[in-house]
């Protein structure tokens, strides 16, 4: 088990500052195609009823999304081909919060929550460990959507591609075990964001944080 620090995540003042930080295609894309949709939704978040996810289509294999209830769930409603291969079991259906390392639940829901309620997105560098030994990073990102579910207090719309392109080739695929967040940017979407929230890091992982 890691020993585990607080840390500060970055921030965006808004989508325009954070584009350029995205650096894989997947995240980039979600990112760029979530800015349109609030451009022309007046600058309010969109809702989850009537998007069509499918003009995602590029980049639906590394795309996921997820149902908020604030305190308590993150539900899987879609799960791209990708990242159901990485957790060799089927998602839909599935808490995210149950896949996270116990010492960090708490922390995930925070961020998800925070994502829901403020609004706001979130930009994260990952260390992914699998199963083989092999551990890669990865990028993630996540944009809110306004729920008309009464149960559901929003959803998420996530991204979480590679960013070390390379390969071992192989005939069974790696399974993830964990997940670490070893940065984070938190993106004002125009309606704050949580100043007060700290991740939870490895303390022999986490990373300096990039110039802004």
């Amino acid at each position: 088990m890691p020993r585990w620090i607080s840390h500060k995540p970055g921030h965006h003042a808004d989508m325009n500052d954070a584009l350029p930080s995205f650096v894989t295609r997947s995240c980039t894309l979600l990112a760029t195609g979530y800015a349109k949709l609030m451009q022309n939704n007046g600058g309010k978040i969109p809702a989850k009823n009537g998007l069509d996810i499918s003009s995602f289509g590029p980049v639906m294999a590394n795309t996921a999304l997820g149902a908020v209830t604030l305190g308590s769930a993150c539900t899987f409603r879609i799960a791209g081909e990708s990242i159901r291969e990485r957790f060799a079991q089927k998602l839909v259906g599935t808490d995210y919060y149950d896949l996270v390392d116990p010492a960090r639940r708490s922390c995930a829901m925070k961020s998800m929550d925070m994502a829901v309620s403020f609004p706001c997105a979130f930009r994260a560098e990952l260390l992914q460990k699998y199963d083989n030994g092999e551990e890669r990073r990865a990028e993630a990102c996540a944009f809110p959507l306004l729920s008309d579910e009464p149960d559901i207090d929003g959803f998420i719309l996530f991204a979480n591609e590679d960013i070390d392109r390379t390969r071992r080739i192989s005939v069974i695929r790696p399974v993830l075990t964990k997940s670490w967040v070893i940065h984070r940017e938190l993106i004002d979407l125009g309606f704050g964001i949580d100043e007060s929230f700290e991740d939870l890091v490895p303390r022999d992982l986490m990373l300096a944080p990039p110039a802004l």
